[in-house]
């Protein structure tokens, strides 16, 4: 079971076990019973499926987080921890913090993740240091999410987001509850989708939480470093859109190809460089044999940003928050795989 896999590493990187608790959220299979034998007693809560955010919440209250810790640290069934990564944490985490996030890294497992570890290592290397110190992190991830407790009752876990993660660090930004911490050295690691259906399934939930949130919470409509940040994140997909659309058919329209050839192998060359060296800072050779099919996938996350954006922003579609079905995608996790990342 993939929670044991998430349990066992929590307790290698440096958490007690007292100091575990899980909810599962309309588990149908055996995590619950898996996880009565592994935590200590009443330590493990089961609910009705109603979505990540509802279930936090609820674990949050029944087992009295704020009141016991300081600190609370909120991770995915899905995804392992790095050595010491807790250590790594505890001697970084400061209460100027309302929050802080680690450093995610992809667990290598087929050319979905060879993709993934190319995103994270350019999102995260250098966008998330950005981010951090502009003091614009748009969306502390699941995986390694730390709240500092007394800012808890000040967020609404029950937001009408598929993307419950980035919904609360925009509450975060927007309430002005304090600035989030990215704390490189603790290294956490996800698994991705399995295949292509798998992957468009996911991205197209991200982009979908994406415009809830946005719509939500007003972005570009407030004065904060965050709305003007996640704006030209926007515009980022409308230059990638006129280069891939607009600049084409200006080039047949007058015959001149060459601006759009020379626009296309400058970007082919620096795409490859990034490639190569995230390969290199991930010590994952094997990331660059996947780099034909990166281009693939980066059209696709392109037609998956503007379909989300029609689904939610012109249709109103999408208003159930419970997430999405997990069946079949999730495998066990070869945790010895950690420390070859």
């Amino acid at each position: 079971m993939v929670v044991a896999d998430t349990i066992r590493s929590a307790i290698n990187a440096g958490q007690p076990r007292e100091d575990i608790y899980l909810v599962s959220d309309g588990s149908n299979d055996w995590t619950v019973d898996l996880a009565y034998l592994m935590l200590d007693d009443g330590h493990v809560i089961a609910q009705p499926q109603s979505g990540k955010g509802v279930a936090i919440r609820s674990g949050l209250q029944y087992f009295d987080i704020a009141w016991r810790y300081e600190w609370v640290h909120i991770a995915d069934a899905d995804g392992v921890f790095g050595p010491n990564y807790f250590g790594e944490l505890t001697k970084r985490l400061n209460t100027k913090f309302a929050a802080a996030t680690g450093h995610l890294q992809s667990i290598k497992a087929g050319w979905i993740s060879k993709y993934r570890t190319f995103e994270y290592t350019l999102g995260l290397e250098v966008m998330r240091r950005i981010q951090a110190f502009l003091g614009t992190i748009p969306v502390i991830p699941g995986a390694t999410c730390i709240y500092r407790t007394d800012i808890l009752r000040h967020l609404d876990f029950n937001a009408e987001s598929l993307t419950e993660d980035m919904d609360l660090t925009i509450q975060i930004h927007r309430k002005k509850l304090g600035p989030i911490a990215f704390i490189p050295q603790a290294k956490a690691f996800t698994q991705d989708p399995k295949d292509f259906h798998d992957y468009f399934k996911q991205v197209m939930r991200w982009y979908r939480g994406a415009w809830q949130v946005m719509l939500r919470h007003k972005i570009g409509f407030r004065p904060q470093r965050v709305d003007g940040y996640m704006l030209w994140m926007v515009a980022e997909e409308l230059i990638l859109l006129a280069e891939l659309t607009i600049l084409p058919i200006l080039a047949w329209w007058g015959q001149n190809y060459g601006p759009v050839s020379l626009m296309f192998l400058t970007d082919l060359i620096i795409f490859f460089g990034i490639t190569v060296w995230s390969a290199g800072v991930n010590k994952r050779a094997d990331v660059i044999s996947g780099f034909p099919f990166f281009y693939i996938l980066r059209f696709v996350n392109l037609f998956a940003f503007f379909k989300a954006w029609y689904e939610i922003v012109v249709q109103h579609k999408f208003r159930s928050t419970t997430g999405w079905a997990v069946a079949g995608r999730r495998y066990r996790i070869a945790t010895e795989a950690v420390g070859n990342n």
